[in-house]
């Protein structure tokens, strides 16, 4: 397992915060306002809290894990599987409601950057992906 250096820690953390930045712009800002304006959006307002936080869990897990596991891909999964668990149990846990376009926006960016790590740690040779 090779350690992940400053400069490629700094850069998956600067994107998990951003992410994270803008999901509560999202959410707190975006949305109410698409909403008491009445525009249409094609539903942006509605699942976009869940891509970004879905490329901010990523991000962040990779960036402040010690050093990068063996299969960045599985973690990864692993993660996205957890952002589909949360949205499929919202209603449970009472932190919003179930929607299908919440699941579809968290499977659909988590298989794209899933893709894009793939992509950049064969091409940089950071670890072995396979």
């Amino acid at each position: 397992m090779q350690k992940i250096n400053i400069y490629q820690r700094t850069i998956f953390v600067s994107i998990g915060v951003g992410a994270l930045v803008l999901t509560a712009i999202g959410d707190s800002l975006y949305r109410p306002w698409i909403y008491s304006n009445n525009y249409f959006d094609f539903g942006l307002a509605n699942y976009l809290p869940s891509i970004t936080g879905t490329i901010t869990a990523i991000f962040l897990l990779c960036g402040v894990s010690k050093s990068f596991p063996k299969n960045i891909v599985n973690s990864s999964s692993g993660v996205i599987i957890g952002c589909a668990l949360y949205e499929v149990l919202q209603p449970i846990l009472r932190t919003g409601v179930f929607d299908w376009q919440d699941l579809a926006a968290v499977l659909v960016t988590g298989m794209v950057v899933l893709l894009v790590f793939k992509n950049l740690l064969k091409n940089h040779r950071i670890i072995g992906v396979e």
